[in-house]
């Protein structure tokens, strides 16, 4: 498996680099894990979702707040630069078949990561995992005839006005609140050891991986695609 850091990123350019990785597995590449951030504020919309179902439309265009549309289902997601993102794209045959038990190995082996750092989490079905009853990262799926992408937001620190500003919560949560990974150890890691951790964790769960970068095709590939999606961004009404 590949591992590719890309950084501190656009909006734009994560979503985008999750479709064209998918789009590269399906014609043969190999699997990958990802991580990024996101340079500022950001509505990550689900697939399926509308955005005034959730999101505080007034809140978001005051605050300049991006949006783009993710390959996943899901709710309506806020985040920030303080959120450190992985996304696994994998083979289906390396996966339970179920959906649920896929979530499962997948959030395991972030439990194992964020376990590395010292952050005793837990994964909570369907695809969170919590710290003491508190959500600390959530996850949600693309899935093709050959593969599956997970990815899912590490909360490395929480500014919950932002989140309850940005998102009108209408469902009953399977959770009670936020919590992150400075919260939970009283301190902020360095970038590179919690990198390390979400490695090793996911080695754990899915063998060697190898530390990589994008290839210079994929990159003009992934911002020709972001180039593009700034035209074409969720319209915010």
């Amino acid at each position: 498996m590949r591992f590719i850091d890309l950084g501190v990123v656009t909006p734009e350019f994560s979503v985008c680099a999750d479709r064209v990785l998918l789009d590269s597995h399906r014609s043969g590449d190999d699997d990958v894990l990802l991580v990024y951030s996101r340079d500022r504020p950001c509505i990550s919309v689900g697939r399926f979702q509308r955005t005034e179902d959730t999101v505080n439309i007034g809140h978001v265009k005051k605050k300049g707040i991006s949006m783009v549309r993710r390959v996943s289902g899901g709710s309506n997601i806020y985040s920030d630069e303080n959120q450190l993102t992985y996304s696994l794209i994998i083979s289906r045959d390396r996966l339970p078949a179920s959906r649920n038990d896929s979530f499962a190995v997948i959030c395991n082996a972030l439990v194992a990561s964020l376990r590395r750092l010292g952050v005793d989490g837990y994964h909570k079905p369907v695809n969170d995992v919590l710290v003491n009853g508190k959500k600390i990262s959530g996850g949600a799926q693309a899935r093709s005839r050959s593969a599956v992408l997970q990815h899912g937001s590490i909360i490395l620190d929480v500014d919950n006005d932002a989140v309850t500003s940005s998102l009108n919560d209408r469902k009953k949560r399977s959770y009670d609140g936020l919590t992150s990974v400075k919260e939970c150890l009283g301190h902020m890691p360095s970038r590179d050891v919690i990198v390390d951790s979400i490695i090793a964790g996911f080695s754990e769960a899915f063998g060697p991986i190898v530390k990589g970068c994008l290839g210079n095709e994929e990159v003009e590939m992934i911002q020709r695609s972001a180039d593009l999606l700034l035209a074409e961004v969720v319209q915010v009404h």
